[in-house]
């Protein structure tokens, strides 16, 4: 459990710096989709 809250410290910086817009698999976007590793307005297509 200790690095589920370090991860989530870690992840707090990031937003706090500006990656709000950050999502992965365990992650996801709370509004849009998850493109590359970045949350978007629509669902993008990969090859």
């Amino acid at each position: 459990m200790n690095n589920l809250k370090k991860l989530n410290r870690e992840q707090q910086r990031q937003i706090n710096g500006g990656a709000i817009n950050k999502c992965s698999l365990t992650k996801p976007c709370s509004i849009g989709w998850c493109c590359d590793g970045v949350c978007k307005e629509y669902a993008c297509i990969e090859f």
